[in-house]
């Protein structure tokens, strides 16, 4: 598989070493696989210790006790708050709950409020609490397509407001609609592209860059895109083709992985992220195997700096602080460490 990479040098008189030239390699990567460009300069690990600094746990505890008194996704509010569907009742399973979004996107927007506990750190989550929630949004995904033929839909979630949660209560969401979202109508077609030149599926190629390649997780395969859409992203791919035909083991795996990825963030210090579950069009058809994108977002303190600038909202280049190649062997090392 042939990478796009352009390397840039940039040279300046650096104050922070004594007015001596300093000289620092820009790198412009193009993803295979979802078509987008990121940047990454070595250097920005120092900005990146102060860009984003360390999460304030204490803060952090603190904001999450404070909003619990008025949270409309803990026990005592929800069965009154909670929207409710016109031709079902909401679905449950465990402490999940999913129901309808008040402010839908795309065609169909809904809601699944995972647990009851109003706030978890990032090595507080359980298998159990993803596997609940996911298992609602795949079973409402398979009845929206049978009733309303929705052709894609994708599973999601942001924690706390530094991700773009409005509610600290951890929760996920499901999309679903007629037409494919942005990035994945680049993925489908990058895929479709890709078998139509080379004869084979574009993630197997992917999975054999070695650097990036993390290693086998149940189902999965788990990698480092090569240039990814966020910081810290790990990604894992299931070799099926819609949401549909994903097992109970495969659920499984990816309710393990998030808890697994989510301590390696709390041991990094982080405390937000995101994270999607998507496939190609639902019957199917598409070449793009079932895949997982997580990535972490700025951490929480009381001050702190928009990870979300122009570069990346208007630009919509994303920049990395760390190499995915260095990302890769971290999380290698800590599998290895937990078996």
């Amino acid at each position: 598989m042939k990478l796009k990479v352009v390397k840039e040098k940039f040279e300046f008189l650096n104050p922070m070493k004594n007015m001596e030239r300093d000289t620092q390699i820009i790198e412009y990567r193009e993803d295979p696989l979802t078509g987008t460009t990121c940047i990454f300069n070595p250097a920005t690990a120092e900005k990146a210790k102060i860009f984003y600094g360390s999460t304030d746990r204490e803060a952090l505890r603190k904001f999450a006790e404070k909003t619990k008194e008025s949270c409309f996704f803990c026990p005592k509010k929800l069965e009154t708050s909670a929207a409710r569907f016109l031709e079902f009742e909401n679905l449950k399973r465990g402490e999940a709950v999913l129901f309808p979004n008040l402010y839908a996107a795309f065609h169909d927007s809904v809601v699944i409020v995972l647990t009851k506990k109003h706030f978890l750190d990032l090595n507080e989550f359980t298998p159990e609490i993803f596997e609940n929630g996911i298992s609602l949004g795949l079973k409402y995904l398979e009845k929206r397509f049978k009733e309303k033929k929705i052709e894609y839909g994708v599973l999601g979630g942001n924690y706390l407001p530094q991700a773009g949660a409005s509610i600290v209560h951890p929760h996920m969401h499901v999309l679903s609609s007629k037409v494919p979202f942005r990035v994945l109508k680049r993925m489908i077609e990058n895929s479709e592209k890709y078998h139509r030149e080379n004869g084979v599926n574009i993630i197997d190629d992917i999975l054999k860059e070695r650097d990036r390649y993390i290693g086998k997780f149940g189902s999965m395969e788990l990698y480092t895109p090569f240039a990814p859409l966020g910081n810290n992203e790990i990604d894992g791919v299931i070799r099926k083709r819609s949401l549909l035909e994903l097992k109970e083991n495969d659920i499984k795996d990816i309710s393990h992985l998030l808890t697994e990825v989510l301590k390696f963030y709390y041991e990094e210090g982080l405390s937000s992220f995101n994270f999607m579950i998507y496939s190609g069009a639902l019957n199917g058809k598409d070449n793009l195997y079932c895949g997982i994108k997580i990535i972490s977002r700025q951490n929480f303190k009381q001050y702190y700096t928009n990870d979300i600038w122009y570069l990346l909202k208007i630009l919509q280049e994303s920049l990395i602080f760390e190499s995915p190649e260095e990302t890769a062997k971290k999380f290698r090392e800590v599998l290895k460490r937990r078996k």
